[in-house]
């Protein structure tokens, strides 16, 4: 038997909606306007939206905008913070390249991410940026990358910001699980994640091979079920 259909309106165009039935919940395109929107349970007449902006008691979790060019050039300029990331500093072009692809790029295509500024509540300032993707194509598992100010480390803004990740993908999109890893050599970043509740699932020895050397990646995951346990 075909598997039925939920119909609903975009919440952006207004347009009708049919989605399988399987996909509630999930992320997906409107044909119409390409906006990304959740499917809705059956009876449900709207789509929701993406859950953003998302906040802490200390950021704004929010999408990139042209004007943030030049808190993400002070960040992405500093060598010390691609020490143990296989990426490199941006110059001012870079960044306002990055700006541009971002306007299309979308989580929900194959290879896509979501990116986000971090932004002090208390005052228009980005210190950091958050970067989400899929890690199936079931759209049911998720990682992240994330990224401080140097300015702002140690600080517990870092922690907050695997929050903001957490109840995006948890409460506002009902992921199943989401899994990152790190170098080992990081100490901060695996303290951070261990601060906001991330599982350490183990360790693999010299498994990535980043910067001319070989080095032990170290892998942290949390289930919904763990996530609404720890809330």
């Amino acid at each position: 038997m075909d598997e039925p259909f939920i119909d609903s309106n975009c919440p952006y165009c207004s347009n009708p909606l049919s989605f399988p039935r399987s996909s509630v919940g999930s992320l997906q395109d409107c044909p119409n306007c390409s906006e990304i929107l959740i499917v809705p349970q059956e009876g449900v007449e709207v789509a929701a939206k993406l859950p953003i902006p998302i906040q802490t008691p200390r950021l704004f979790a929010r999408k990139l905008r042209d004007t943030d060019s030049e808190d993400l050039l002070d960040l992405m300029m500093d060598s010390s913070s691609f020490r143990y990331i296989d990426w490199k500093p941006l110059d001012e072009e870079g960044v306002q390249d990055w700006l541009v692809r971002d306007r299309t790029l979308r989580i929900t295509q194959p290879g896509g991410i979501l990116s986000l500024a971090l932004e002090l509540v208390d005052k228009q300032k980005v210190i950091g940026f958050l970067t989400f993707y899929f890690l199936d194509q079931d759209h049911k598992q998720a990682g992240f990358t994330l990224m401080i100010n140097p300015v702002y480390r140690r600080q517990g803004f870092g922690t907050e910001a695997v929050f903001a990740a957490m109840a995006l993908a948890f409460e506002g999109i009902g992921l199943h699980r989401v899994a990152v890893s790190c170098d080992s050599r990081n100490v901060e970043a695996c303290r951070t994640l261990e601060r906001a509740g991330m599982r350490r699932e183990g360790e693999a020895v010299k498994s990535l091979f980043q910067k001319e050397e070989w080095v032990n990646e170290v892998w942290y995951a949390m289930l919904r079920e763990e996530h609404e346990a720890a809330a």
